[in-house]
């Protein structure tokens, strides 16, 4: 009888997360926007150190260019202040935290071949941040997860970890597809080729052990989507190849890529 209850109040929970992971995301949004900063400021920098605190002003000032290129692009943007860096790590990702903080593993850049793939990447974390995924992530998670373990008890707390993964990771494709979207137009406003961030993914795609970059993003199918939607507009070259070379080694002032 005491595993049925305990099974009863996992379908209850999980119903009621459920409901919750709707309506917050709407909540979440009207989050003041000097609110997650300070959250932002609380949780910290990225672990492994900023690249650009060590590295020369050659590289600093490519990587720079590249950024402007997607970002800022008009007053929502300067409304809601970004910051960008790349970040020791040989991890192959990046992501945006509380507070408009995006972080490059220099690992990512490592695996770029164009400054088209970077600037795809950095218009998808900027539309993060733009649709206030952040801060709705951080929201739906904390009662998600909160409320399913406080309110189920014993052997099903497991199984009350598990849906609220589900839930999270559902909601954070959702957030993906969004991003995507916005990211093509702005990428498209900026007069960057959209087929960069195309063909890193599908190249990505390929690896044996596909990198945390891809754990939470759509299928391939999807992505090739994105290859029928990079033409049909006038695009320039991000940077040219001198200095996406420097912008490249901002984590390596000295060549050293180890």
């Amino acid at each position: 009888m005491s595993k049925l209850r305990g099974l009863v109040w996992v379908g209850v929970v999980t119903v009621a997360a459920t409901a919750a992971a709707v309506g917050l995301p709407t909540l979440a949004r009207h989050v003041p926007w000097a609110v997650e900063r300070t959250l932002g400021r609380m949780a910290g920098e990225a672990q492994g150190g900023l690249c650009r605190a060590g590295s020369s002003t050659e590289s600093i000032a490519a990587f720079d260019q590249l950024v402007k290129r997607v970002y800022p692009r008009d007053a929502v943007d300067r409304s809601l202040p970004v910051s960008i860096d790349i970040v020791r790590g040989n991890t192959v990702n990046a992501f945006a935290t509380l507070g408009g903080h995006i972080y490059v593993f220099d690992g990512l850049l490592q695996q770029m071949q164009s400054p088209e793939e970077l600037a795809g990447v950095l218009a998808h974390e900027v539309e993060h941040v733009r649709a206030r995924h952040i801060i709705q992530g951080a929201v739906v998670n904390l009662v998600t997860f909160s409320g399913v373990r406080a309110l189920v008890l014993g052997d099903a707390s497991d199984t009350a970890t598990a849906a609220s993964v589900l839930l999270s990771l559902r909601f954070s494709r959702d957030q993906e597809d969004e991003a995507d979207r916005r990211a093509l137009e702005r990428l498209r406003r900026s007069g960057v080729d959209a087929a960069g961030l195309s063909t890193l993914f599908a190249r990505l795609q390929q690896s044996t052990q596909p990198p945390a970059l891809l754990s939470n993003h759509p299928t391939s199918s999807s992505r090739a989507r994105l290859a029928a939607n990079s033409n049909g507009y006038p695009v320039t070259p991000v940077l040219d190849a001198d200095a996406w070379a420097r912008a490249k080694q901002i984590c390596h002032p000295r060549g050293d890529t180890r």
